[in-house]
């Protein structure tokens, strides 16, 4: 579960490694903002000059397509990186709008500064790539799973993941910390809000979920 707070960039897993001076260089050039909920942190199309790393809250990120269809494609939350893959593109052009969901606090740092350090870095270059690695087995996963699961498995396999990423214990087994809306969920499934509406009923009815106010629960604590 992931409700870490970091008071530096240097606790967070992806930076401690790195030698003070390295660290130092980054840290002269961060950038600090405080954003309230349903702040825009960047915007879909525009064009990328940072990377950023949250340190407190949690962000979702959506993709809009042509025809106007909204899809959610990842939520982060404390110690994670966004926009990282911009620094392997040459256009730089965001792929997604991120909103917070909660008051955050976020560091950027600009481009052509972490470019520099990750050059001389090969133990921070090497957490990049395998923290890519891991963003895109699990889209993989994602995606072989859902081609064979009905609409209620995808809405109960996505639970297990938030309570595993964003979870905390409860009474009555682990509170998913992030509050969704039943056409959030239907964005992240890939399924209609009918269906996703009808799926969570018969999950509340079979007792594998509740609802406490604005967040969903996972009952039990096996997962």
């Amino acid at each position: 579960m992931n409700d870490k707070r970091y008071s530096c960039l240097h606790d967070i897993p992806l930076f401690s490694g790195l030698s003070m001076e390295s660290f130092r260089q980054i840290c002269l050039v961060t950038n600090k903002q405080e954003l309230t909920k349903g702040q825009l942190l960047f915007r879909q199309g525009e064009v990328s000059n940072s990377i950023y790393v949250i340190k407190e809250g949690r962000f979702k990120l959506l993709h809009m397509a042509k025809d106007g269809n909204e899809t959610i494609l990842q939520l982060v939350g404390p110690g994670e990186l966004i926009e990282e893959t911009t620094l392997f593109r040459s256009d730089r052009v965001q792929l997604a709008t991120a909103i917070s969901v909660e008051a955050a606090k976020v560091c950027s740092i600009d481009h052509d500064t972490f470019e520099k350090v990750i050059k001389n870095q090969p133990d921070l270059a090497w957490e990049m790539i395998k923290n890519l690695g891991d963003r895109l087995y699990n889209v993989w996963e994602q995606m072989s799973e859902s081609k064979k699961q009905s609409t209620q498995e995808r809405i109960l396999s996505l639970m297990f993941r938030m309570a595993r990423e964003h979870g905390e214990s409860c009474a009555s087994g682990t509170r998913i910390t992030i509050p969704f809306t039943q056409q959030e969920i239907a964005s992240l499934v890939g399924a209609s809000r009918v269906m996703v509406s009808q799926s969570i009923q018969e999950l509340m009815m079979k007792n594998y979920i509740c609802r406490e106010k604005r967040y969903y629960i996972l009952k039990g604590k096996c997962f």
